[in-house]
């Protein structure tokens, strides 16, 4: 009888941990976007992580958090497996208002392939639009999926900056590419420590036109950065500010919540305290 008591509560506990291990982990982050200094828009990015299987959730303003490929506001989201390099989604959607139209754009995923994409309304055929063939669809990760890399285990290093970033929106693929990176400590704001500077460039390969005013200008840009921090509780490096050079000034997304809850709203003064039993 003890034998089978001890050996119950054992696997009592056991379970009791492998719960534990298994519950998703969740980081938030708001951002603010900001042109020529003034607000123009608030996202919200929603990490979940359970050992390698992640979402993330953005909601708000998509206007530069999402790619830069789409503009307005409503929702996005990416669902996947986290590997070393990065995320390997499952699907991304879309329902968002692109100026004063919806959007909608849903794209399945099997380990890195495209398998299926839909994009309603889909953009007006254009002769000089180029195809996407198979070959681009293949090892590619989403417009949100993007915004997450694994963090490293040990110190941040210059060095982690390099990679690129092949992208896949439903309708275009583009490598994001970083590079030039530093390394320095923010004592400001609602993230304060280590972070990682990044220069970024937007590369289209498929799907765009080529002659596009748009295109050519993303192309061109050279002043674009990303600055990453970790998020330990999701272990993953995430943009605490994106800043895109354009003509007219300088579009930015500045992180102003970094992970922490918000504190619960008090009771009003006319509020009575709930009896005790």
């Amino acid at each position: 009888m003890v034998w089978r008591l001890s050996s119950l509560v054992g696997a009592l506990l056991a379970a009791s941990t492998l719960a534990a291990e298994a519950a998703p982990r969740t980081f938030v982050v708001d951002y603010g976007l900001s042109f020529l200094g003034l607000t123009v828009g608030k996202s919200t990015l929603t990490a979940e992580r359970n050992a390698d299987h992640y979402s993330l959730d953005l909601d708000g303003g998509l206007a530069g958090m999402a790619g830069w490929f789409f503009q307005g506001g409503g929702k996005a989201g990416s669902s996947g497996r986290m590997s070393k390099s990065g995320a390997v989604p499952s699907s991304f959607k879309i329902d968002a208002h692109y100026s004063d139209y919806p959007v909608t754009v849903a794209v399945a995923f099997n380990d890195g392939t495209v398998k299926s994409a839909s994009v309603d309304p889909m953009p007006t055929p254009r002769p000089d639009r180029l195809p996407v063939p198979a070959s681009d669809k293949v090892g590619v990760t989403d417009p949100v999926g993007m915004l997450a890399i694994p963090a490293p285990s040990g110190p941040l290093q210059p060095s982690f900056c390099d990679r690129r970033i092949p992208v896949f929106d439903g309708l275009t693929r583009v490598d994001i590419v970083l590079s030039r990176g530093s390394v320095s400590t923010v004592t400001k704001g609602p993230y304060r420590g280590p972070v990682l500077d990044c220069r970024a460039r937007w590369v289209p390969v498929s799907g765009h036109r080529p002659k596009g005013s748009s295109v050519k200008r993303m192309q061109e840009n050279d002043d674009m950065r990303i600055r990453l921090a970790p998020a330990p509780e999701v272990g993953l490096l995430l943009p605490l500010s994106i800043s895109v050079g354009l003509t007219w000034g300088t579009a930015k997304i500045d992180a102003t919540r970094w992970g922490e809850t918000p504190p619960a709203p008090k009771p009003g003064k006319g509020a009575k305290a709930s009896a005790q039993p």
